[in-house]
């Protein structure tokens, strides 16, 4: 920051800036301010407050003002003066004052709009206070309200979602710690006492949970730091003890994470230690439940999140045999619908939802032989049309959509007219807008029942599999990796995992790692995992699942784990029920509750409203109809949910995302208005892609309660993504937005340059998110088919592309073109 302080106050804007305002510096208070801007990582000077104050609160009102209020001059010199911030202007303008001087005191933000002021220090802290006001801000007035049960300062107050605020512990006037909770009622202006805790809490944190229930943890008794946690439950009125800290703490924060988890940073203990460590509090326990089954069992089928929210299962084998029938299933009614059925019947394919919002169905085994054949689903019709064809028939391939809208599809197996299966390293481009298939850059290794997946670096990353070795006659379950570059149509041997996997996952994570999990080595059920880094391209062991399972599904939930169900072990049955989490941000796997049936080969997607429906799949001695939904168990009234009405759709890369609806501000603030407040009640936006996962949350420049405007979107994959609002930890149901396809247009020289080391470096202008590959000769009369491909270009801001030959100097002269897929 421009200042060093401390005891300062942090207020989020709805320009999506951070305030900080006032606190102590060196060796007294301050009244200066300063914005934090997120999109550049810069601060600012603001309008300076008329007054220094340390020790005050800070909160953001409906109409997108800040109001502060009290707080400490110097010790001794309490302040009753208040101040509101305009973001618009960047100025200060007093308002009324409180009626008494006060510091250490809590600040909420009431439903009505209105702030309770609550206790607090007086005197140089020799005493605390009882009385409380609130601030009307339509005309800037405090009026006193009831007295708090208890005087006292330090404690934490927060808004429940009846809109009670409830405080708890602080310091009193007995030089001690309290034990005692009250709950004040806006609508009558009274205090009563609540249940009271098992001991005395001081600078303790609050934290509101999406379930209602109330987080404190840590602080201090004031005879010892305290590690313990406690719970509150407003629907019964009581306390309860929860999993203590790992390190007893005082001074800490506490903030509510998207995705309902609390984290615990920082502070100290009274030896003079302070702590750089942080915990988390995972309180979420996730439930399956029945849901309608399908109209027909299967297995090996697809599944595909359409765009209207509904789910589409195709093709796979029933208890009789192949299957063309598919159907639909309505997360409203949890109902299936059959639809038109396929033109061919087939397992072992591959679906991907384009960007036309159709659903490609690739090859896979049919009745008597393999298919090369290729359809598409319209969700409109409900109906089924062949386009065009694979140029060689294969099964157990992988499908991924591009950046730029096409399809590559790699490897599998194949079967040779002597009617022998041969793995396939041969891979494909399918055009959407031309219906039509040609052949790219083969991959380096044969390969089938490999994994893939599309980085958020716009490369495809194929990993495992399998392939026979005619020669020896033996079979080889591979380790090795490749990435595919879209801008020049080329495979590159990447990393290699440190376990051999067939019927494994992979998943992108939010961090743009890659999880690998399970799978099967040639002798055993594998319960390895692994990660995938594609900066350094290594892979790191991390922490195993707690059992060994092929065929299994994983799917990247909306608060950023991994869920994994089902598939075969080598427990007896081998059917497996269990199911699992991965949380990328401590690397652990945690066991959760199990599916009603154990089943392998099913399918698992994420529906709009946040739960994963697992369909199908083989159990012992039948094929399943059932389906199962996984609730993360959040424990949220449907009424505090955040509504998405309208969307920006298409989203034009470079363009902003525009959202309106309800709810956006939440259903509580948080906790207290004090300077280690954590407010958690504005929309914080993610967009995840339905193909890849890819996941992104969206810086702000405007919010508030029924809107939100995304900074300009970019690096992120064409098609149709998921756009979730959370609030207080809340998910909306998600809204379907499609991101469009990017159409490059005639390049602009920005500049070159040759670079120290012998390098040369060209940048030019183009439409964001274009793919561009890089060509290059000594001769400009040679056909570009003979030109030497160098590589992808690097988009450096929207629209900036830039590209460097580190091989210029190998040459008296060189042309160079680009060239977009």
């Amino acid at each position: 920051m421009t200042t060093a302080r401390g005891l300062h106050t942090a207020t989020l804007l709805p320009n999506g800036r951070v305030l900080i305002s006032g606190g102590y510096s060196n060796t007294r208070s301050v009244s200066s301010a300063e914005l934090y801007d997120p999109a550049t990582g810069t601060w600012t000077a603001t309008g300076a407050m008329s007054t220094n104050r340390y020790a005050h609160t800070a909160n953001l009102l409906a109409n997108g003002k800040v109001l502060v209020a009290g707080g400490d001059f110097d010790v001794g010199r309490e302040l009753a003066s208040a101040e509101l911030y305009d973001p618009a202007t960047e100025t200060w303008n007093a308002t009324g004052a409180l009626s008494t001087a006060r510091f250490s005191h809590t600040a909420t933000l009431l439903p009505e709009g209105k702030v309770l002021v609550a206790g607090g220090f007086y005197n140089a802290g020799e005493g605390t206070l009882g009385s409380t006001e609130v601030y009307d801000p339509f005309t800037g007035t405090w009026t006193a309200t009831s007295t708090l049960q208890l005087p006292r300062s330090g404690h934490t107050a927060t808004l429940l979602p009846d809109g009670k605020v409830l405080v708890v512990g602080g310091w009193v006037d007995s030089g001690s710690s309290s034990s005692n909770a009250e709950l004040y009622d806006p609508a009558t202006g009274a205090w009563t006492l609540a249940a009271a805790l098992t001991t005395g809490w001081l600078d303790t944190t609050a934290a509101l949970l999406p379930n209602g229930k109330v987080l404190i943890a840590g602080g201090n008794d004031s005879w010892s730091q305290l590690s313990g946690a406690q719970l509150y439950d407003p629907s019964a009125g009581t306390w309860t003890a929860t999993v203590s800290l790992a390190t007893a703490r005082d001074g800490h924060t506490a903030t509510l994470l998207p995705d309902g988890r609390v984290l615990v940073a920082g502070g100290y203990d009274w030896t003079g230690r302070y702590f750089s460590s942080t915990e988390i509090y995972d309180w979420v326990d996730g439930t399956w439940a029945e849901t309608g089954a399908m109209n027909t069992a299967r297995a090996h089928h697809t599944a595909t999140l359409l765009p209207d929210g509904r789910l589409l299962v195709a093709g796979g084998v029933d208890n009789t045999g192949l299957m063309a029938d598919s159907e639909s299933y309505d997360p409203v009614t949890g109902t299936w619908i059959r639809t038109g059925p396929m033109h061919s019947a087939r397992q072992d394919h591959t679906a991907t939802l384009l960007t036309t919002g159709r659903v490609l169905v690739v090859g896979g085994s049919g009745i008597t032989n393999l298919l090369s054949s290729v359809e598409s689903y319209d969700q409109d019709s409900g109906s089924w049309t062949n386009t065009g064809t694979l140029s060689i028939p294969r099964r157990d391939h992988t499908a991924t959509l591009l950046p730029d809208g096409k399809v590559l599809v790699a490897g599998g197996s194949s079967l040779a007219t002597n009617l022998y299966w041969f793995e396939l390293t041969s891979a494909e481009l399918y055009e959407p807008t031309l219906g039509t298939w040609r052949v790219t850059g083969s991959l380096n290794t044969r390969r089938e029942w490999h994994r893939a997946t599309l980085l958020s670096t716009g490369k495809v990353l194929v990993a495992g599999g399998y392939t026979f070795d005619s020669t020896n006659l033996t079979d080889i379950y591979l380790s090795s990796a490749e990435l595919y570059d879209p801008a020049t149509g080329a495979w590159t041997e990447t990393g290699a995992m440190t376990a051999a996997r067939k019927f494994h996952t992979l998943t992108l994570l939010p961090d743009g790692k890659v999880l690998v999990t399970g799978g099967f080595d040639g002798s055993r059920y594998l319960s390895s995992t692994e990660v995938y880094d594609p900066a350094s391209e290594t892979w790191k062991a991390v922490g195993p699942m707690s059992v060994g399972r092929v065929a299994h599904t994983a799917i990247l939930l909306p608060n950023g784990k991994v869920l994994i169900a089902g598939g075969t072990g080598s427990i007896n049955p081998g059917y497996l029920s269990s199911a699992e989490l991965f949380d990328p941000a401590t690397r652990t796997w945690t066991v959760v509750g199990a599916l009603n049936t154990g089943r392998t080969d099913q399918t698992a997607t994420l529906l709009a409203n946040g739960r994963v429906v697992i369909a199908g799949g083989y159990s012992t001695n039948r094929i399943l109809p059932s389906v199962e939904l996984y609730d993360v168990g959040l424990g949220f009234l449907d009424s505090w949910r955040p509504e998405v009405a309208a969307l920006t759709s298409p989203l034009k890369l470079g363009g902003c995302l525009t959202l309106s609806g309800f709810g956006f501000r939440g259903v509580s603030g948080g906790s207290g208005g004090t300077t280690q407040e954590s407010p958690c009640n504005y929309p914080l936006v993610q967009l995840r892609s339905l193909e890849s996962g890819q996941t992104i949350f969206l810086p702000s420049t405007n919010w508030s309660a029924s809107s939100f405007t995304s900074l300009p979107v970019w690096s992120f994959p064409a098609g149709y993504a998921l756009a979730t609002v959370f609030v207080n930890g809340i998910p909306s149901t998600s809204a379907v937005v499609k991101v469009s396809v990017p159409v490059p247009t005639a390049a602009t020289l920005t500049g070159m340059k040759a670079l120290p080391d012998g390098a040369f470096q060209f940048s030019f202008t183009n439409s964001p998110g274009a793919v561009f590959g890089v060509l290059t000769s000594t001769n400009l009369t040679v056909p570009s088919s003979n030109w030497s491909v160098l590589g992808g270009v690097l988009e450096t801001s929207p629209g900036q592309f830039q590209f460097t030959d580190p091989q210029a100097t190998n040459s008296q002269q060189r042309f160079y073109r680009i060239r977009s897929s």
